[in-house]
């Protein structure tokens, strides 16, 4: 009896195995396969296909010969190449070659990142054989290094990694590449997905950069909308390196191959970026400045909160309150009456303006474009009538968390010149402009953030939003993230912008214990970093509507919890 179950057991075992085998062959294939050389062949499926420059150094055009190799370089040295290939093709001609890192075996590298590896050194020796014996003196070559490398997914072996570790491999690599082939080009080659730019290695150890259209690593995704028109996805992606004073190389893929880039789509982009060059890609707006870290001082810092019920507004402790207006209560008076109570308990105000919600109920869905050519004057001449009554310090921020791929706000989601020609409009409103009124730039810091930066001219204050929620449906307080893991993560995707910091908004949910330990973390940070300038917590619950069927999230706190906040932030508790 005991031999036929042992004998039953194994069958359904083995059924089981050659089951699963069997959905998951292409991955029992790579697992089974031999060990995997370095190689190099023809990359037909991603054609380059134009190259576009936001300084006029380079012309805008259409690419008409620009061959493209793919080496795969593993860290075991083994070689199966074509010695002839890149010799088939004239010196005149320049070569793409796109190098990817793998191990030696391809399924074992999808869970050990060779990024690590590479700085270590595994890949020298593949390194030096690529560019002396492959590419020896030839000129006309650009080298791009693990692409793709921001798109949140495990396509490639070397994504989902934490930006500095790409960076590092990238640095590295660049400089093993330059000592045996100097002449080539370094090529950064993201996809051109929302938060390419946390990614990007330095000005010094890139050549050149490049996108790919509807890459195949984004396939997988459904976060961003990624059935944009030909013209607005490629203008999108280019528009995302416009911090990088680069040429940026157009190349193609399995899902784009077609002949859409053609004179017409290069003229119209080139249009739209000669049109904006002096505001939206200017340099003057966005050269970067030394941050004065003097303005983190702790006698010259801020704490506040939103707190609408009164409940911990008149602590001693506070010296700054937040405000949300949009049309209605600009219109019943409402914004106004609270604003004079707050300027009365002798406070600082930080002013959201949300352009939204008329007494009437209607949302105007191009409200970004009708405030830029003027439609809405009256009402923004009301609202810096008010701030203007007061010599208090107003933190004046405008259609905030504009990154956010939703339309909770109508501004979310928009073409960012849209968004920065609406900002500026809205912040250059008044001439001159009042001294005591701060300019805040308010993204939530999430992916992608700086498509949307208006301009150091027009902006004071940088601002985010850092709440422990990594989803809506958490229940247990315990996963959610710390302070210190939203605030690196965020204050990264900024790192290109040097200006002081206002986290306008966090919060921490559950119960009281809980809170405080969470916000003794935040205070540790904040009191540890030179360029906040201010924080303001969010004391009550979030608006039921935007939650759904699910119960919004409280993160109200008590008097004790705040004090001990303030306690750590001080330094008085260590």
């Amino acid at each position: 009896m005991k031999k036929k179950v042992i004998y039953y057991i194994i069958i359904i075992g083995l059924s089981l195995v050659v089951l699963l085998g069997y959905k998951n062959r292409r991955y029992v294939y790579y697992l089974l396969q031999k060990e995997q050389a370095n190689s190099i062949e023809l990359n037909t499926s991603e054609p380059v296909l134009a190259v576009f420059s936001f300084n006029g150094d380079v012309q805008n055009q259409l690419i008409s010969s620009f061959s493209h190799i793919k080496v795969i370089l593993t860290d075991n040295g083994k070689w199966e190449h074509n010695d002839t290939l890149l010799t088939e093709f004239a010196d005149s001609i320049p070569v793409m070659i796109t190098v990817e890192t793998w191990g030696g075996n391809r399924t074992i590298t999808h869970y050990s990142s060779p990024l690590g590896k590479l700085v270590k050194g595994d890949y020298n020796k593949a390194i030096q054989s690529f560019c002396k014996e492959l590419i020896g003196k030839r000129s006309n070559v650009y080298i791009r290094f693990d692409p793709e490398m921001e798109v949140p997914v495990k396509y490639f072996p070397w994504q989902f990694q934490g930006p500095g570790e790409y960076i590092n491999a990238f640095r590295y690599f660049t400089k093993q590449c330059k000592l045996f082939s100097p002449q080539v080009k370094i090529v950064w080659g993201p996809a051109g997905y929302p938060g390419s730019m946390e990614f990007y290695p330095g000005d010094d150890v890139v050549d050149v950069t490049s996108v790919t259209v509807k890459s195949d690593s984004e396939q997988f995704l459904n976060v961003y909308p990624k059935n944009y028109p030909d013209q607005y996805d490629i203008f999108r992606r280019l528009h995302r390196l416009r911090f990088i004073d680069k040429p940026v190389y157009i190349i193609g893929s399995k899902q784009y191959m077609s002949d859409s880039v053609n004179w017409e789509l290069i003229y119209n982009i080139s249009n739209i970026i000669n049109k904006e060059r002096d505001v939206v890609y200017s340099n003057v707006n966005f050269n970067q400045h030394a941050f004065d870290k003097a303005q983190g001082n702790f006698e010259k810092f801020e704490i506040g909160l939103y707190d609408p019920q009164a409940l911990l507004n008149t602590d001693e402790h506070v010296t700054v309150e937040h405000l949300f207006v949009d049309f209605g209560s600009l219109d019943n008076g409402k914004f106004e009456s609270e604003f004079q109570k707050v300027i009365k308990r002798g406070h600082n105000v930080i002013v959201t303006f949300e352009p939204f919600r008329f007494p009437d109920g209607k949302t105007d869905l191009n409200v970004l474009q009708n405030i830029t050519i003027g439609r809405y004057d009256r009402e923004i001449e009301h609202l810096y009538s008010i701030l203007t009554q007061t010599k208090a310090r107003v933190y004046l921020r405008y259609a905030h968390e504009m990154e956010i791929p939703i339309t909770r706000y109508p501004w979310q989601s928009q073409n960012p010149v849209d968004y920065i020609h609406s900002f500026r409009y809205f912040m250059n409103f008044m001439n001159p402009f009042p001294d005591n009124i701060k300019r805040v730039w308010g993204p939530a810091g999430d992916r992608g953030s700086i498509e949307w930066y208006p301009g150091n001219d027009v902006v004071d204050f940088l601002s985010i939003a850092i709440y422990g929620l990594p989803d809506k449906n958490i229940t247990d307080p315990e996963k959610q993230e710390t302070f210190s893991a939203i605030f690196n993560r965020k204050f990264w995707r900024l790192r290109s912008i040097d200006k002081p910091l206002f986290i306008t908004e966090f919060g921490v949910k559950g119960p009281e214990d809980y809170q405080t330990k969470w916000l003794e973390g935040a205070a540790r940070v904040i009191r540890d970093n030179p360029q906040i300038a201010g924080i303001n917590y969010f004391n009550m619950s979030d608006t039921p509507k935007a939650w759904g069927d699910i119960k919004p999230p409280d993160w109200s706190i008590s008097a004790e919890s705040f004090h001990h906040f303030i306690e750590v932030l001080r330094g008085d508790l260590k």
